[in-house]
């Protein structure tokens, strides 16, 4: 029995539309379409270089947005926007069977991230949920309390996710439906990118015969 480690945002949850809706709400001139604003965060465009470049901010108006930004985006009327990808219910009740489950997310608050994921009915698959609080890193949270091994695994949509698992020593996937585009996950040298996590069938990985 393998622990597989979830990121949240983007690997189990779509969160793209909370994100748009947002800045579109903190941006009342933003004309941008869901996919024109989701192409500049695939590509690692910041908000920052956004709002300079295509609103003309300047650095206050830059540092009110951020710090409205980090106040708002977990508030319960925007995480209300989010959903669980098709078919990852299932996905992790099955998976459960075999494999130590846990979520790690990068959100601010462990209370509204913990109520988010038991109104989805996850915390019975989960044997715990690491949340950093954006104080500490995730694989910090992880070491010294889970005795990992080569054959464990970090899924994730981001590089820091990827670093995460290297981090560790342990396998990572990369799954396209988050918050970077295929060429840029790449970047990071993931061990398999799979479209989106259900795809993951990790009864068939086996990396040694790849390498």
């Amino acid at each position: 029995m393998g622990n597989i480690f979830f990121d949240l945002d983007g690997t189990l949850i779509e969160s793209r539309p909370r994100l748009y809706q947002l800045f579109q709400h903190m941006v009342p001139s933003s004309k941008l379409t869901f996919d024109e604003y989701w192409l500049y965060k695939r590509n690692k465009i910041t908000h920052r270089e956004i709002l300079q470049h295509a609103f003309s901010y300047t650095d206050d108006e830059i540092k009110r947005f951020e710090r409205e930004w980090l106040t708002c985006i977990e508030l319960p009327e925007w995480l209300a926007l989010d959903k669980p990808f098709e078919g990852v219910s299932d996905y992790l009740s099955a998976l459960k069977n075999k494999n130590r489950l846990f979520i790690v997310t990068a959100r601010q608050s462990e209370n509204q991230a913990l109520e988010q994921i038991n109104h989805f009915g996850w915390l019975k698959y989960v044997e715990s949920v690491f949340v950093t609080g954006q104080i500490q890193e995730k694989h910090d949270l992880i070491k010294g309390r889970i005795n990992v091994t080569p054959e464990d695994w970090f899924v994730g949509d981001t590089g820091k996710d990827i670093q995460t698992g290297k981090h560790l020593g342990i396998n990572t996937a990369a799954v396209l439906t988050g918050f970077l585009s295929e060429k840029k996950i790449l970047e990071y040298n993931p061990d398999i990118i799979e479209k989106e996590v259900v795809n993951l069938d990790f009864t068939k990985l086996n990396l040694k015969e790849k390498l």
